[in-house]
């Protein structure tokens, strides 16, 4: 994995918990996705987790997360990450971050734009809210029928 932050000077600078905050979701990103490993979902989210917008569904807690995760990793292999900013504020944190990889099924380069806000909570993931690019990810798989929405949004 090929993974890197275009992050600009923090001001004013992070407190400790802020750094070792962003340190935990910068690992996530990395080793998380990277070693494609689901029992890293232990050691980054906490145990009453909910994470929605990654899924249909709203995921509740580390079984779930660790389905989702496995999920998404058997579909997209030889992912990079870039996180394009990271924002930190007590437990609060915000991040815009791109992944990119090859679409198994597909076997297809693709890329999807994500950002995401949430809540730490015991140094772990607790809350968290992600924005993601399905629909360019879907067109370039052909899965979008873009005439009928061509049709329907003008």
């Amino acid at each position: 994995m090929n993974f890197k932050e275009e992050a600009p000077k923090i001001n004013p600078p992070w407190t400790q918990r802020e750094e070792l905050n962003a340190a935990l979701l910068r690992r996530w990103l990395k080793a998380g996705w990277e070693a494609n490993d689901s029992s890293l979902v232990d050691e980054h989210f906490h145990p009453e987790c909910i994470i929605s917008g990654l899924a249909p569904e709203v995921i509740e807690g580390l079984d779930e997360m660790r389905v989702t995760h496995r999920a998404m990793c058997a579909r997209l292999q030889h992912r990079t990450a870039t996180i394009q900013f990271l924002l930190m504020r007590g437990d609060q944190f915000s991040a815009a971050m791109e992944f990119e990889g090859r679409q198994r099924d597909a076997n297809l380069d693709v890329a999807m734009e994500v950002c995401c806000f949430g809540t730490m909570r015991n140094g772990l993931i607790y809350r968290a809210h992600n924005i993601i690019d399905y629909t360019g990810l879907y067109a370039k798989l052909g899965l979008l029928d873009l005439g009928k929405l061509a049709e329907h949004f003008g």
